[in-house]
């Protein structure tokens, strides 16, 4: 009974989700949030080769969001293709920034990017989803 009322609640779900489900958009915000992690796990563990690996990751994943085809009905004057292209280069500036403390032994400074850095991502969602 119960997986009959969690299957019809997943179904209803899928059927009025908002928008279309775009797999290679996913994959690549998925790839980006493995990044960032990536990195979150290197500060945790104190490795330099670790935060590395998930700047390098991040940069490479960024290239990704200017493919995306970004339609907002809500404001048709709004640019968010350009916005998206925009967000991705100050990302990858502060990744750079990012690594380059870490790097020094600087590593509050490098949390304190990585957290302007995390907050610029929520806000280019909210500006272009709309949350």
């Amino acid at each position: 009974m119960r997986k009959i009322v969690l299957m019809s609640i997943l179904v209803s779900g899928v059927l009025f989700a908002e928008g279309a489900l775009n797999p290679d958009q996913m994959k690549t915000m998925q790839s980006l949030e493995t990044a960032m992690a990536t990195v979150q796990k290197g500060f945790l563990y104190n490795n330099e080769n670790v935060v590395e690996t998930g700047i390098k990751e991040l940069k490479e994943k960024l290239g990704d969001v200017n493919s995306f085809i970004i339609e907002n009905e809500k404001d048709k004057e709004f640019n968010a293709q350009a916005y998206a292209a925009t967000e991705t280069a100050a990302i990858s500036k502060l990744a750079d920034e990012i690594e380059t403390a870490y790097k020094e032994g600087k590593k509050d400074e490098a949390l304190a990017t990585y957290a302007k850095t995390l907050s610029r991502c929520v806000v280019c969602h909210k500006v272009i989803r709309k949350w």
